[in-house]
This record gives structure tokens, sequence and C-alpha cells, in this order.
């Protein structure tokens, strides 16, 4: 605990300064929210600059060279750099931390102390989550070892399952310096966005409305359910603190905001939208989120603010950059495992073939079918299938669900006769129900697309209590309660795992050092030359063993380009 606590303080302080350093750059070229008045942002604005930064760079780097110590050197030099040239601007904005944790009441500090230490407890201990163990960890020591490789996902497919937040994971796993990796990217995440809910919830009382404020209580939900799940580098737990943070400030600024001027919304909603673009790198489940981006580009538009409109773009599209080579660098495909996207014919692509049986492998599991042959079942066959699989805590959410869609119905009708709405709320459901129709359609798991399924019911109930306020309506304060109702199961399934969890490993010996990553049983083989591990039944890809797969099939059908494993993999003709 006490390590990862240090750790995240280290990530704190390097996040916060690299997105200071990073804001002032693009200010330069771009209206940029301003973190001395906007309270919506503050430090945790910056400290998500700044992640966002550090990730875009260590993806980078890794298509060069490995993300080790030179990785993690050269990005310290580049931040002091940057501190250098703004060294009063950064001495004060430090200086300022100090004193808004001065400032703030004996109950919000005790509440953000519980948080961190909770995160740390959680962090620290516990078993790995199962896809962790398969191919997670060891995609961490691969770009520790070697950056990218070509045709690595040859070697094993879900290294084909590109992740900009692998990266960051590698980034900081401190492995160059320490005699055992760190893990704690996933725990950061829970503490940064938990801690930025909790205190705007203690302005609840100040908000006319509280879409906002549901939206804070959906973060608050995510890490209560994915408590027992910190300790593992999960692509799905990054992507889902990192889009509910983005959703959370969208709706936030758009109900509680102090300024209307256009350049201010110009530069809260485009930077926002640069952030959806990026969070599509992390996991290709969020991809719609990038419907937000249609509303600062139609304002932008309507400005004539052509060349910002232009440096909005390039900055997205550099964000998303490494991404997209790094897919082609992994695969030989632009987006795996996308097959109607086919551009490019190297030596080292994954054979098409492979790749729609580990698409239909996706779409079957999430449906609950377990059958590849079942792969193009419609939804009249695989709906109720899907449906008698579900616990009662899902059940419930899904209801729930419904529930969010009639309370939004209703706020259409009181906005349309009222003759007044805000296109970013529009915007912001749509984007929603987009996200959850794709996630249904596609590979329906809860856990691919639970931050939409607890935005839509929350964030509506919340929006709906300012008519229940000013109508002190009874029949609308029931039907809203429904979505409550429909969370109590929910809590009460994850609140008490999490219990179970701290009975289970409150005496584990992980008080200072948390827990290793799982090391299984693995056998080597040989390619070509070349000493590759192969898991056991267990299915442990361990981290301490590389390279390695979980399958042996997968070794048998790779060869080696050439003589060296830095040539990459191919598959065998």
């Amino acid at each position: 605990m006490a390590i990862t606590i240090l750790s995240w303080i280290y990530i704190f302080i390097v996040s916060v300064a690299a997105g200071f350093v990073v804001n002032r750059l693009l200010a330069r070229l771009i209206p940029v929210p301003s973190y001395e008045k906007e309270r919506l942002f503050g430090i945790t604005g910056l400290s998500v600059t700044g992640l966002v930064a550090l990730t875009v760079y260590a993806e980078f780097f890794s298509i060069f060279y490995r993300v080790g110590a030179a990785c993690h050197v050269v990005m310290l030099l580049l931040v002091a750099i940057g501190c250098c040239f703004h060294r009063a601007e950064v001495s004060k904005l430090f200086g300022s931390m100090t004193e808004r944790w001065k400032k703030l009441s004996n109950n919000a500090r005790i509440i953000m102390i519980l948080i961190i230490l909770a995160g740390a407890f959680f962090s620290s201990n516990g078993t790995f989550h199962t896809d962790t163990g398969i191919y997670h960890a060891q995609a961490i020591r691969m770009l520790e070892e070697y950056g990218v490789l070509k045709g690595l996902g040859n070697l094993q497919l879900h290294f084909a399952y590109n992740s900009a937040y692998l990266p960051l994971c590698a980034l900081f796993t401190m492995s160059f310096i320490l005699p055992f990796p760190l893990h704690s990217m996933t725990g950061f995440f829970m503490v940064l966005f938990s801690c930025y809910a909790a205190m705007g919830l203690f302005e609840f009382g100040r908000h006319e409305r509280h879409g906002g404020d549901f939206a804070r209580i959906a973060i608050l939900v995510y890490a209560l359910t994915n408590m027992t799940g910190l300790q593992s580098p999960a692509t799905d737990y990054g992507t889902m603190f990192f889009t509910l943070y983005i959703m959370c400030c969208w709706i936030t600024y758009a109900e509680e905001r102090r300024s209307e001027a256009e350049t201010d919304k110009i530069a809260v909603y485009g930077y926002l939208s640069v952030l959806s673009i990026f969070a599509v790198s992390m996991k290709l489940s969020a991809a719609l989120l990038v419907i937000l981006a249609v509303y600062p580009a139609i304002m932008l538009i309507r400005k004539k603010m052509f060349r910002e409109f232009g440096f909005f773009l390039l900055s997205g599209f550099l964000s998303f950059l490494p991404y997209m080579i790094r897919n082609v660098i992994l695969s030989g495909w632009l987006f795996y495992p996308v097959a109607s996207i086919d551009l490019f014919d190297v030596i080292w692509k994954i054979p098409a073939e492979y790749m729609k049986v580990d698409a239909d492998q996706i779409k079957v599991w999430g449906r609950c079918l377990y059958d590849i042959k079942r792969a193009n079942d419609g939804p009249l066959t695989w709906l109720p299938i899907w449906w008698s699989e579900k616990q009662h805590y899902e059940v419930m959410i899904i209801y729930s669900q419904f529930v969010g869609l009639l309370l939004l119905f209703l706020i259409l009708l009181f906005k349309l006769r009222e003759k007044k709405y805000d296109p970013a709320v529009v915007i912001f459901y749509g984007t929603i129900i987009a996200n959850l129709l794709m996630w249904f359609f596609t590979a329906p798991f809860i856990r691919y697309g639970l931050a939409f399924l607890l935005l839509l019911p929350l964030c509506a109930f919340g929006d709906m209590l300012h008519y229940i306020i000013r109508k002190k309506n009874i029949v609308l304060a029931l039907v809203a309660s429904l979505v409550l109702v429909g969370f109590c199961s929910w809590i009460d399934e994850y609140f008490m795992d999490d219990m179970v969890f701290v009975k289970h490993f409150c005496m584990a010996d992980h008080y200072l050092i948390p827990v290793d990553f799982d090391r299984g049983n693995m056998t080597a083989t040989d390619m070509d030359g070349l000493t590759v591990y192969v898991a056991d039944v267990d299915e442990v890809n361990s981290y301490y063993f590389s390279p390695g797969s979980c399958y042996d099939f997968m070794v048998e059908r790779t060869e080696l380009i050439g003589d060296d494993i830095r040539e990459g993999f191919k598959p065998k003709r």
C-alpha cells in the first residue's frame, strides 16, 4: 500500500506538470479551458491533460524503442524543460494546490483520505483480472522489452487488441529501478476521478439542475463496482473511468457553467472532444464517444474560426495517430478485428480467417452463445439466451435503462413546452444512447458498456429532480424513484463483494509492497532458435516469462520474420 501511494504521488506530480506545459502550448493555438477560473476542471483537468500527453508520448516512443528507463528519463527531461520555461507559474500552481487543501472542509479532507486509503488497499491486494493473466501483463512486459513488435498479434491474437492504456501502464511500472513491477495505474484513475466526483458533490445544494451531480455519482458507483479489480491494468477499467470523466465534465459544464461566453464554451467542449477521440484509442468499445465532437465543430464553423477548427482537428488526430500506427505494426490491420477496412498488405498481417474467428468469439461470448457457429444468429434468437444468463442485479440495471429513457422522454416534453433546451445536453444523451445501441448489437458484456449503463438512468434521474421539486409532482417522483430501486441490488452486490475482499485480504502482507503479478506455469518451446514460453492450462501468460503466449496452437502457426525477435513475427504460409 505504501509504495502504491508513493507511486500515485509521483504520477500525480508528473501528470500535473506535463498537463500544465501542454495547456500552455495549446493556448497559443486554440482556446483552452481556464484552469485558474473554471472550477469544472482545476487540478484534475491538468492531471488528465498530462496523462493523455504522456500516453501519446509513450505510444510514439514504443514505435521506435522500448518503454523502459530511456523512455522514462526522456519524459522527465521534456517535462522539466517545459516547466523551466514557466517556472514562476508552475511554482505558483503547486503552491496553490497546498492552499486549496488547507481551504477544504474537514469532511472533504476525510473523504479524500478515505478514498486514497481504500484505493491503495484494493490496488495492492487481490486476484488479477482474467484478461490480465491472459495478455495485459505480458503485453506490458513486451512493451518494456521491445516496444511494438511487428506481427505480435500472430503470437497470440489478444496482443492485437491494441490499447493506449497499456503503454501508459508500462511507462509507470518502474521495473527498471524497482525489483518488482508496479501495476497502480487503474487505482490511480479510480482515486483521481472519485476525488473529483466526491468534491463536486459537496456543492449539490447549490446546483439548480443535478444531471452533473448524478454523473459524479455514476463515477462513484463504477468505482464501487470495480474496487476488487483495481490491481489489474485492465483496459476496460481504464477506458470506462476515462469515459465517465469526459461525460461528467460535459454535462456538468452544460448545466452548471458560470460563463455563457462563446469562446469559453468552445474551449471546454473542444477540449472534451479531443479527449473523446483519444478515449477511442483506449478501447474501441468507446468508439461513438466521438459524437461529442460534432457540437464544438458546428460552433467553430458558425463562428468562422477555421484556424482554430484546424488545430482542434489536428490535436485530436495526433492523439489518435500512434494508436493507428501501432495497430498496423501489431496486426497488419488498421482496426483489429475489423475486416471491412483492409488497407495494408504486409508480411506480418494476421490472416483474415484467424481474425474472423477472433471477432466471432467476442460476439458470441458477449451474447452468451459461446459457439462461433452461431455468430450470425439474429437478435430474436440470441436475446432470450442472453437475458436468461443475466444475474438479478444485472437485470435490474437493464430495467433502469427503460426507466431512464422514459424520464428522458418526459424531460423532452417539458423542454419543448418551455421552448428551452441546450444542444450540449441533447448531444450528451444522444451520445449515451448511440453507445448503448452499439454495445448491445456488437458484444453486450455488461462491463463493456457499464459507463453508459450507469450514466443514462442516473443522469436522467438527476435532471428530472428539477421538475419534481418545481412541480411537487408525486407521480413523477414515484416513476423517477424506480431508477434508484434498480440500482439497489447492483450496489448491494458489489458492496458485499468489496466487504468480502476486505475480510479476506486485511491480514495479507501487502501494506508495504503490492501483490505481485501472477507467475503461472509456463513451458519453454523453440521457435526458429528463439525461446518462447507457453502457458499451462491455467492460461496465465506470466509477466516474468517473455515472450509468452497462452496458446500453443497460435505459437505453432507463427514464425519469426528474420533471425531476431526485434524483426517481429509472421504467420506460417
